[in-house]
């Protein structure tokens, strides 16, 4: 079920971006969450909650991104969890949308774009 991983080199620049992206994310919305919140007109608690996950998710990809070769079971985890979090964020987008500022709209709409796509390409570098 693990598999192997197909492209090392590769999957390490996606997990360096998931952990970048990620990491970005969080600190931004856990410290800004104030001023955030009533910016992209969605809920405190969908910043930090968005924020903490994202930040938590980004902690796992850095683990990964530093071992000298990531085990394909946990990349897999992780790319299934970033697919767990992308209908997450669509779920949020179709509650929160009505009440979003456009720039709360971009935001919901990126999270779903980016993190489907981190997804899709942990996918690539993973075997069945």
């Amino acid at each position: 079920m693990s598999g192997y991983v197909t492209n090392p080199a590769l999957l390490k620049k996606i997990l360096w971006a998931d952990f970048a992206l990620g990491s970005g994310t969080a600190v931004i919305g856990l410290a800004a969450y104030p001023v955030l919140s009533p910016f992209l007109g969605l809920p405190v608690s969908v910043v930090v909650v968005v924020s903490a996950v994202t930040l938590l998710y980004a902690l796992v990809a850095l683990w990964l991104a530093t071992r000298n070769s990531p085990a394909a079971g946990l990349v897999r985890l992780l790319m299934y969890a970033n697919a767990f979090w992308t209908l997450v964020s669509i779920g949020l987008l179709v509650r929160c949308i009505t009440d979003a500022t456009i720039f709360g709209a971009i935001f919901l709409v990126l999270q779903v774009v980016v993190v489907g796509e981190l997804a899709l390409l942990e996918k690539r570098c993973i075997s069945r």
